[in-house]
């Protein structure tokens, strides 16, 4: 024996890293690769994201009570992203409204820049006469209601 290494010693060494390499690969990459795509739902997951907004104009109604609805106009960056969900809430004289897209994380898509119309009808229910704001994503407009709208009875 030269140096203390027995002869062939060097084979068995790798022979013993090739195999933990393989037990790595087989219990803890392959595992992550199949599940790593799919939520607990099974469905794929999903990039969210607040949708670019271009412009947002109203439509407001002669009825008494008025109804007012925002038009909502904007664009989706490729041909996988889809509106995912919007919401409206008031504070003070200003409705926030906020609409987020979701895109399949692992999809290729067609880089075609979608334009998209959403119209929303605002809960101007027992809101006094006055000039209110819309913001949609940091996009903002102002409508005015004339009269103010009387909370239905139930």
């Amino acid at each position: 024996m030269e140096g203390g290494i027995r002869p062939g010693s060097r084979r068995r060494g790798r022979a013993v890293r090739k195999g933990t390499y393989v037990i790595f690969v087989v219990f803890f990459v392959l595992p992550l690769l199949v599940t790593g795509c799919r939520s607990d739902n099974g469905s794929p997951e999903y990039f969210y994201h607040e949708a670019k907004i271009d412009t947002v104009e109203f439509a407001i109604t002669d009825k008494v009570p008025p109804q007012v609805n925002a038009i909502i106009h904007g664009t989706l960056p490729d041909a996988c992203t889809e509106i995912d969900s919007v919401n409206q809430e008031i504070q003070y004289q200003t409705f926030i409204v906020t609409i987020t897209t979701r895109r399949p994380l692992h999809e290729v898509c067609a880089q075609t820049v979608t334009p998209f119309q959403v119209t929303i009808p605002l809960a101007v229910e027992g809101l006094p006469a006055g000039v209110y704001t819309v913001n949609v994503n940091g996009v903002t407009e102002t409508f005015e209601l004339e009269t103010g709208t009387p909370i239905p009875a139930q």
